[in-house]
C-alpha cells in the first residue's frame, strides 16, 4: 500500500515552485518598475542562532528583501558575530563567510547562492556537531570540573557545577574522552548518526582507594578537590551495625580526632561525642548535628526533676536518636575553623553533617529492598565480676566481726538475711537448731541475681524501603521498625520510622525535592533508686530472692520515715520494686524539608532550602504504692501491713496511692535557607565557587513538669487524697511536726513547673573556592549570627565568624610527576579560622524566677536567676590546621593533620552577695587544645574477585588551661570533671589524689606522703599535699578496620582503642561506713578483700588497708579539714588506674549470592551476614574483666545475623 503524500510535503512542493517563478521572471523580464527603498543600517549581537534566523534580522533591520531556501540555512550556525551599524551587504558578507553560500544583488534583491568554491569548506562546516549533556558517578550525583577533550586534540571543555556541559566536534569518528580524579577515564566515540545529547556516567576506579568525590558540608556540596579543610566522610553502609539504633553508636573508632564513649550498655542511651579535646566549661560539649542541610536542636531539656531517676537523664537521646540509620548516605564530620566556621555560633565543638538517601533519576521501574536483622545479646554473669559468693560473705561477715569492728548500724531482726538472724539467736528469739537451718539455707542458696535481673536480650530491626520513578519526577521511601531489649529485665527500646523523599524535575533548571520523615520512640526503664544491673553486682548472695515456699522475700531495709520512729525497718524486694515503678520516654517527631534548586544561568545557581521540625515528648517515672520508696518516704509501713485507724495508719503522709512524675516537651523548631551559588570556569584551567546565603532560624521550647501523689495506676489512674495535716497523728517518739499543708505544701513549692524558652537566629553567610589549574586552592567563609540570646551590646553585634584556607596540590606539578612517580596524590592545605558556640541556656538579661507567696510578708517574691550582663557573647574558638593528604603507589592513603586551638570559654565568677546571687557567668576562661590525627587506607589487593584492604586511624589531643578565674576545692581537685578551671597549665579534667605511702605494719592503716605540709601552703594551694594524676578523659583514640573479599564472600572486623585517661577504680570498701563500720546485710563485698592486710608483713604484698577498729578515728589533713584514712586510701594514687582499653568491636561475615542465581529468582541482590559484637577487650588487669569505658560495668557480647534482599 503507497504512502498517502502529505499535505506539508504539498505545501513545500507549490512554495518551492512559486518562489523559482519568481526568481525567473525578475531575471528574464528586468522589473524596473520597483524602486529601491533607502537602506537602513544593521547592528547584530548574536552568541549563537541558526543562519536562517539571522538572515530574517537583516531584512528586518535594512528593509531590503533577501530571497533564500531555508533547506540551505537552518542548518548552518552563526555563533559570536558581531556587527556595528553596517548597510546589507556588509553584514551579509560577514555572516555567509566560511558557509559555503554567496549572494548577489538582482534588481534590488539579495539572493543567495550555492558558492561553487566554498562548497567543501561548507561540507566540511556541515559535518561539526554540537554535543551536550550531563556527567554523574554511578549513583547519579553530578560531578563538576570533568575534564573533557577531543581525544588526538587539545580542544576540549569542563562540566559546570551541575555536571553539564557542551562541546562542538566534527562527526567524522572522533572519540571525546572524560577524566576525572578517582574515576575510571571513558572514551565515546561520536558518529555521524549520534544524537547531540549525550549522558556520560563515571565510575570509581579500581586503581584506586574509594572515595567520595563530592562532599556535603551542610550548606553545598562540594568537589572535594575544592576543599582544604580537616573531614572525615564515611559511607553510612560502611558502618551499619544490625545491634546498633542510632548512627552515633557505630562511629567509635571511625573518625580521627572524635572521641566516642559508651555511657552505659542500657537499651536506649546514647553515647558521649567530642571532637578534638573540650572548648567549653558550662556549656554542652557536644558536637552539632545537620541532616539534609538543617540544624537539628538540642534534645529537649527537663526541668523540675526531684523525681526525676537516671534513666530518665540517660534515654531521652539526642538530636538523632529519631533518624533510621539505614536512611543515611554519607555521614561528613567537619573538624577545622575552615570546614565549619560558616556554621557560627554553633561550631566550635565541630559539626557532623549527615546526607539522608535521596530519590535518583529513574526509568520508570520500580526497586524494593528490604533488610532485616537480628541479634542475641548474652545475659551478663557472676565470673565478669570479682564479688564473693553467699557463703564466702558469710564466712567474711563473721571473720570481721569476731575481730572487733562494729556494724554501720545494728542489723534489723530479719529472717531473710544472715545478720538480721543472728541478731535474733544472741537476743533469743530464734534457737540455735533454727538458727542453723536458716545459715544453711542462706550459704547454699548462692543467689543468681544476674539470672533474675537480666536476661539473654534479642532485639531485632526490619527495613524496609521503595524507589522509583521517571525522569520527571522520583522518589524513595522507607519503613523501619526497631526493638531493642536491654540486658535488665524491663529495658527495652522501640521505634517506628517513615520517611518519604519525592524529587520532580521541574524543568531542564529547575529541581523541587520534599522529604518527611515521622518516628515514634519509645523507651522504657526504671524508677528511682531501682538499677537492676547494678543490683545484682553489689546485693549480697545470701539474700534470697523467693522464701522457703516460693513467694517474694523481703529483707528488711533501714527506714528514714520521719513521722513513725516505732517501725525501724521496712521490707525489700528487688523484683517487687521492678515491677512496681517504671520510667518511660516517649519522644514523636515529625520532619518536613524542602529543597528547591534552580539553575538561572550556566553560572548561577538559586537554592532555597527549608526545613520544619516538630517534637512532642513525654517523659514520666511512676512509683507504686506496694514499693519500699513509698513506704520509706511517704507512708512508713509495709504496704496492707497495718489496719485503718491503727496508730500507723494514722501517722501515714500517703497510706493509699504512689507518686507519678511527668515532664511533657513540645518542641517546634524552624530553619530558612536562601542560597545563590555562582560557578565560573576561566579558560579550562581555573574555576570559582561562591556562595551567598541567609539563614532563619528559631527553636521554641514549652516544658510542664508535674508531680503527684496518691496517684494509683491500679485503679483506674486516680489520684487518692493524702492525709490532711490536723488528721495526722506522729507516733510517740517522733520529734518531727506536721504543719502547714502537709504534703500539699510540695505541691505547690514547684513541683507544677512551666518553662518557655525561644531562640531566634538570623545570619548571613558566605563561602568561596578557588582553583587555578586544578592545584591550587583557596577556600574562604564567613558568618555574622544575630541571636536573641548574646550581643545587645551594640559594639559586639557585628562580630562575625570566619576562615580562610590554602591547599597545594603538588603531585601535580611536573618536577614531582617527573622526579617522584610513586607519589600520585600529595595535597598540603593550612586553615585559620574562628568558630563560636553558643550557651542557649545562658542570657545577658536579667533573670528571675516568680515565686508564690513568701508566708512571712504574705506578698508574691521573686528570686535573682542571672543578673545582667550586656557584654556576654557566644564562645569563641581560634583554630589553626595544617595537613596533607597523600597517596603512594595509587594503592596507599595517607591523610595527616596538626590542630592549634584556643578558646575563651564562658565561665561561673564568683560574685558578692550583695548582687543577689553567688555567681554569674561572663567570658574569660582559656582552654588551649592541640593534636596530631593520621588515617592510613592501603589496598594491597583490589581485583574482580578478590580484595584486601586496611585502615587504621588514630589521634592525639594535648589539653591545657589558662589562668584560674575562682577558688577550687578540695572535693573538685580529687574528682576531675568539675566545669572549672583547676588549676593553669593542666587539662581540663585533670584530677589529683592523696599520695599513698604504703601500709602501716602494725596495724595495716593506710599512709600518706606530704601530710606534713605547711597549713598556710595547704590552705594557699591544695594541691600542695596532692600528686598530680593525669586526665580523666582519653587523649589518645584509635581505630583499625580489616576487610577481605573473595567473591561472593566478605569478611571484616573492627578494632577501637582510647588510651591516655586515668580513671579510679572501685572502692572495695564503698559500702562500708564511717571510717571501716561493716556494711549493712544486703551489701555484697569484692573478693579483693580476701587480700586485705590481716597481720604484720602482708603490707609487702598487698596495698589493700586492713579492717580494724582503728580505722574509725579521723584524721587531719593540712588545710585544716579530716575524714578518715580509707577514704583518703580510696582517693589515693594507688588506687588509679590506666583506663586505656583496645576493643575488638565486630567481626562481620557477608555472603552475597551471585548474579546468575539472583536472576534466576527474579532479585535483584540477596545477601547474608553474621556479625560478632564486643568479642574481647584487652585493659588493664586491675579491672577484674570489668569493662574501662563503663568501669562498673561491661558491654554485652551479641551475635547478629541480617538478610537483605532487594528487588
Amino acid at each position: 500500500m503507497k504512502k498517502k503524500p502529505s499535505l506539508l510535503n504539498w505545501t513545500t512542493k507549490l512554495a518551492a515552485f512559486l518562489l523559482l517563478f519568481s526568481l525567473w521572471s525578475d531575471m528574464t523580464f528586468g522589473n524596473t518598475g520597483v524602486t529601491e527603498a533607502a537602506e537602513q543600517r544593521v547592528t547584530l549581537k548574536i552568541k549563537e542562532d541558526n543562519l536562517t534566523n539571522v538572515i530574517q534580522s537583516i531584512m528586518k533591520q535594512s528593509g531590503c528583501e533577501i530571497v533564500f531556501f531555508t533547506s540551505q540555512t537552518t542548518s548552518i550556525t552563526c555563533r559570536n558575530i558581531f556587527i556595528s551599524s553596517e548597510s546589507a551587504e556588509k553584514a551579509l558578507e560577514t555572516v555567509l563567510k566560511g558557509t559555503g553560500l554567496t549572494f548577489r544583488k538582482q534588481n534590488g534583491k539579495y539572493v543567495i547562492l550555492q558558492d561553487p568554491a566554498g562548497k567543501v569548506q561548507r561540507e566540511q562546516k556541515l559535518q561539526e556537531v554540537t554535543i551536550s549533556g550531563r556527567v554523574t558517578d554511578s549513583g547519579g550525583e553530578p560531578l563538576p570540573a570533568v575534564n573533557i577533550i577531543i581525544k588526538g586534540t587539545k580542544k576540549g571543555t569542563n562540566t559546570d557545577i551541575d555536571g553539564k556541559y557542551r562541546i562542538n566536534v566534527p562527526v567524522n569518528g572522533v572519540t571525546l574522552q572524560f577524566s576525572f580524579l578517582g574515576m575510571e577515564t571513558k572514551d565515546v566515540k561520536i558518529a555521524a548518526s549520534d544524537n547531540t545529547t549525550l549522558n556520560v556516567v563515571l565510575r570509581e576506579s579500581d586503581n584506586t582507594l574509594k572515595e567520595l568525590t563530592f562532599i556535603s558540608t551542610g550548606y553545598q556540596k562540594m568537589n572535594k578537590r575544592d576543599m582544604v579543610g580537616a573531614l572525615s566522610t564515611i559511607k553510612a553502609d560502611d558502618i551499619l551495625r544490625p545491634n546498633y539504633v542510632s548512627i552515633d553508636q557505630m562511629l567509635q573508632g571511625i573518625v580521627p580526632g572524635m572521641i566516642v564513649t559508651n555511657t552505659s550498655a542500657r537499651a536506649g542511651t546514647t553515647p558521649s561525642i567530642q571532637i578534638r579535646g573540650t572548648s567549653t566549661l558550662l556549656g554542652d560539649s557536644s558536637p552539632l548535628w545537620v541532616v539534609d542541610g538543617i540544624i537539628q536542636e538540642d534534645p529537649i531539656k527537663i526541668t523540675a526533676a526531684t523525681l526525676l531517676s537516671d534513666d530518665m537523664k540517660n534515654i531521652i537521646g539526642n538530636q538523632v536518636s529519631w533518624l533510621n540509620p539505614q536512611d543515611i548516605e554519607t555521614i561528613t564530620v567537619l573538624k577545622d575553623a575552615s570546614s565549619t566556621a560558616i556554621y557560627g555560633s554553633k561550631a566550635s565543638n565541630g559539626v557532623i553533617v549527615i546526607t539522608t538517601k535521596q530519590a535518583k533519576d529513574g526509568s520508570n521501574s520500580l526497586t524494593v529492598n528490604y533488610t532485616g536483622s537480628v541479634t542475641v545479646n548474652g545475659r551478663p554473669n557472676y565470673g565478669q565480676f570479682n564479688m564473693m559468693n553467699s557463703q564466702e560473705r558469710i564466712q567474711f561477715a563473721d571473720e570481721v566481726f569476731a575481730s572487733g569492728v562494729p556494724y554501720s548500724s545494728v542489723p534489723h531482726y530479719d529472717y531473710y538475711s544472715y545478720e538480721g538472724t543472728k541478731r535474733l539467736l544472741i537476743e533469743g528469739y530464734m534457737t540455735q537448731d533454727e538458727f542453723n537451718a536458716k545459715r544453711t539455707f542462706f550459704e547454699t542458696g548462692n543467689t543468681d541475681w544476674f539470672k533474675l535481673l537480666t536476661r539473654n536480650a534479642i532485639s531485632q530491626n526490619q527495613n524496609l524501603s521503595l524507589s522509583g520513578g521517571s525522569n520527571k519526577m522520583s522518589f524513595t521511601s522507607s519503613l523501619a521498625y526497631t526493638n531493642q531489649q536491654g540486658q535488665e529485665i524491663g529495658n527495652d527500646s522501640k521505634r517506628y520510622s517513615g520517611r518519604l523523599a519525592t524529587t520532580y524535575k521541574i524543568s531542564e533548571r529547575a529541581r523541587l525535592t520534599i522529604s518527611m520523615t515521622g518516628s515514634y520512640v519509645e523507651n522504657t526503664g526504671f524508677g528511682n533508686g531501682v538499677s537492676p544491673l547494678n543490683y545484682a553486682i553489689n546485693t549480697s548472695r545470701a539474700i534470697p530472692a523467693y522464701d522457703e515456699n516460693g513467694s517474694l522475700a523481703f529483707y528488711q531495709k533501714v527506714r528514714t520515715y520521719k513521722y513513725n520512729v516505732i517501725q525501724p525497718s521496712l521490707g525489700y524486694n528487688i523484683i517487687n520494686e521492678r515491677n512496681n515503678s517504671s520510667t518511660n520516654s516517649i519522644n514523636m517527631r515529625y520532619n518536613a524539608n524542602a529543597d528547591f534548586t534552580w539553575n538561572l544561568l550556566p553560572w548561577l545557581t538559586y537554592n532555597f532550602t527549608g526545613g520544619y521540625n516538630y517534637s512532642a515528648t513525654n517523659l514520666s517515672t511512676y512509683m507504686s504504692e506496694k514499693t519500699y520508696y513509698i513506704a520509706n518516704n511517704y507512708r512508713g509501713y509495709d504496704y496492707g501491713s497495718v489496719l485503718p485507724d491503727s496508730d500507723y495508719f494514722k501517722a501515714a503522709i500517703l497510706p493509699f496511692g504512689g507518686e507519678y512524675f511527668t515532664n511533657d516537651a513540645r518542641q517546634s523548631s524552624y530553619d530558612i535557607q536562601n542560597k545563590i551559588s555562582m560557578f565560573w570556569n576561566f579558560k579550562n584551567n581555573s574555576r570559582l565557587n561562591v556562595l551567598l546565603g541567609h539563614e532563619l532560624r528559631s527553636a521554641t521550647n514549652v516544658t510542664v513538669a508535674n508531680t503527684v501523689w496518691g496517684y494509683s495506676k491500679e485503679r483506674g489512674e486516680i489520684i487518692i487524697k493524702p492525709t490532711l495535716p490536723t488528721d495526722l497523728v506522729p507516733t510517740a517518739g517522733s520529734i518531727y511536726t506536721y504543719t502547714g499543708y502537709g504534703i500539699l505544701d510540695n505541691l505547690y513549692s514547684n513541683r507544677w513547673k512551666k518553662t518557655n524558652q525561644i531562640n531566634n537566629f538570623m545570619s548571613l553567610f558566605s563561602i568561596l573556592a578557588y582553583t587555578y589549574k586544578d592545584k591550587y586552592i583557596i577556600n574562604a567563609s564567613i558568618r555574622n549570627d544575630f541571636s536573641n540570646r548574646f550581643g545587645q551590646d551594640i559594639n559586639r553585634r557585628l562580630d562575625p565568624t570566619y576562615s580562610l584556607g590554602f591547599s597545594w596540590r603538588a603531585a601535580d606539578e611536573k618536577f614531582v610527576k617527573d622526579n617522584l612517580p610513586q607519589i600520585t596524590q600529595l595535597n598540603l592545605r593550612a586553615t585559620y579560622g574562628i568558630q563560636g558556640n553558643a550557651l542557649t541556656n545562658e542570657s545577658p538579661e536579667l533573670l528571675l524566677n516568680k515565686q508564690s507567696k513568701k508566708s512571712v510578708f504574705n506578698q508574691y517574691y521573686s528570686t535573682i536567676s542571672k543578673i545582667p550582663n550586656p557584654n556576654l557573647s557566644w564562645e569563641r574558638t581560634t583554630s589553626w590546621n595544617f595537613g596533607a593528604d597523600i597517596m603512594l603507589f595509587n594503592k596507599i592513603s595517607l591523610v595527616m593533620d596538626y590542630y592549634t586551638r584556643r578558646s575563651n570559654a564562658v565561665i561561673s565568677q564568683n560574685i558578692p552577695f550583695e548582687y543577689g546571687i553567688l555567681s554569674t557567668t561572663m567570658n574569660g576562661g582559656i582552654i588551649y587544645n592541640k593534636g596530631v590525627e593520621a588515617t592510613i587506607s592501603f589496598s594491597p589487593i583490589n581485583t574482580k574477585n578478590k580484595g584486601f584492604s586496611i585502615s587504621l586511624n588514630s589521634s592525639k589531643n594535648w589539653n591545657t588551661t589558662g589562668p584560674t578565674v575562682s577558688t577550687t576545692t578540695l572535693s573538685q581537685y580529687l574528682t576531675g570533671r568539675n566545669g572549672v578551671i583547676m588549676k593553669e597549665g593542666y587539662p581540663l579534667n585533670a584530677f589529683w589524689s592523696y599520695s599513698f605511702a604504703g601500709l602501716d605494719p602494725n596495724n595495716g592503716n593506710p599512709k600518706f606522703n606530704l601530710f606534713d605540709t605547711d597549713p598556710a601552703v595547704a590552705k594557699a594551694d591544695q594541691t600542695s599535699f596532692l600528686v598530680y594524676s593525669g586526665e580523666t578523659t582519653p587523649s589518645f583514640t584509635g581505630g583499625l578496620n580489616l576487610n577481605f573479599r573473595y567473591k561472593s564472600l566478605s569478611v571484616g572486623t573492627g578494632f577501637s582503642m582510647l588510651l591516655g585517661g586515668k580513671t579510679r577504680l572501685t572502692n572495695p570498701y564503698a559500702e562500708f561506713s564511717s571510717g571501716l563500720k561493716l556494711p549493712s546485710s544486703e551489701s555484697n563485698v569484692s573478693r579483693q578483700l580476701v587480700n586485705r592486710w590481716k597481720k604484720s608483713g602482708d603490707e609487702l604484698h598487698t596495698n589493700i588497708p586492713s579492717i580494724n577498729p582503728t580505722t574509725t578515728t579521723l584524721t587531719s589533713l593540712p588545710n585544716g579539714s579530716s575524714g578518715y584514712l580509707v577514704d583518703f586510701w580510696s582517693l589515693s594514687n594507688t588506687q588509679v588506674v590506666d583506663a586505656s582499653f583496645l576493643r575488638c568491636r565486630n567481626i562481620d561475615i557477608s555472603w552475597r549470592l551471585n548474579k546468575n542465581t539472583v536472576d534466576y529468582l527474579g532479585l535483584k541482590s540477596l545477601s547474608v551476614t553474621a556479625t560478632l559484637n564486643n568479642i574481647f577487650v584487652i585493659a588493664s588487669k586491675r579491672f577484674n574483666g570489668l569493662d574501662p569505658e563503663l568501669k562498673n560495668s561491661v558491654m554485652p557480647k551479641s551475635l547478629s545475623l541480617s538478610i537483605s534482599i532487594g528487588l
